[in-house]
C-alpha cells in the first residue's frame, strides 16, 4: 500500500524527488545483501558476497551515469535488478507450502 500510494503521490505531484526517503542508500544496501545471495527471507549471507553485490549495484549505477540517464530512471533499473536478483530466492521454496 506504500508502494501503491507512492505512485499515486507522484501522479498528482507530476514530479518525483529522488532524495525522499533517504535517497539511494537504502536500496543500494539492500540490492547489495540481495545480489550477493542473502535470502531476504531470513536466510544468512557472507560478507565476501554482500561485497561482491555492493560492487555489481556500484558498476550498474556508475555505467547508468557514464549514458546520462537521470535519476528517476536509475531507480527504477536498480529496483529491475534487484527484482531479477531476488525473484529465484522467492520462487524457490518459500513459496510452496511444506509437506505434512
Amino acid at each position: 500500500m506504500a508502494g501503491f500510494g507512492g505512485i499515486i503521490l507522484a501522479s498528482r505531484l507530476r514530479s518525483v524527488d529522488t532524495n525522499t526517503g533517504g535517497g539511494k542508500l537504502l536500496l543500494t544496501a539492500i540490492a547489495a545483501a540481495g545480489i550477493g545471495g542473502a535470502s531476504l527471507f531470513g536466510g544468512h549471507g557472507k560478507v565476501s558476497n554482500a561485497l561482491l553485490g555492493a560492487l555489481i549495484v556500484t558498476s550498474v549505477e556508475n555505467g547508468m551515469g557514464l549514458v546520462g540517464l537521470p535519476p528517476g530512471v536509475k531507480f527504477v533499473i536498480n529496483g529491475l535488478v534487484l527484482l531479477a536478483a531476488v525473484m529465484p530466492d522467492a520462487f524457490s521454496s518459500h513459496g510452496s507450502p511444506k509437506p505434512d
